[in-house]
């Protein structure tokens, strides 16, 4: 990604926490003995993370502006 703005950033850090929980859930850090399956678990919880953590930066921007311009939230 070129120039990641603060946002993005954050949902990287999200995404690197989520990948490091799954590699010690599985208990296996040799990723060349992962299975398939294993490898498309571990892309699915990188990009999941990463999509939600922005989902959520998103969300709480939009409470914020509820709030400052009066509106019912």
């Amino acid at each position: 990604m070129v120039d990641p703005n603060e946002f993005e950033l954050a949902a990287m850090r999200r995404a690197g926490d989520a990948a490091g929980e799954f590699i010690d859930a599985l208990g296996r850090t040799d990723m060349a003995r992962w299975t398939a399956a294993e490898w498309v678990s571990f892309v699915e919880t990188i990009c999941g993370a990463y999509v939600d953590a922005l989902i959520d930066q998103q969300i709480s921007v939009n409470a914020a502006a509820t709030k400052v311009q009066g509106l019912p939230g």
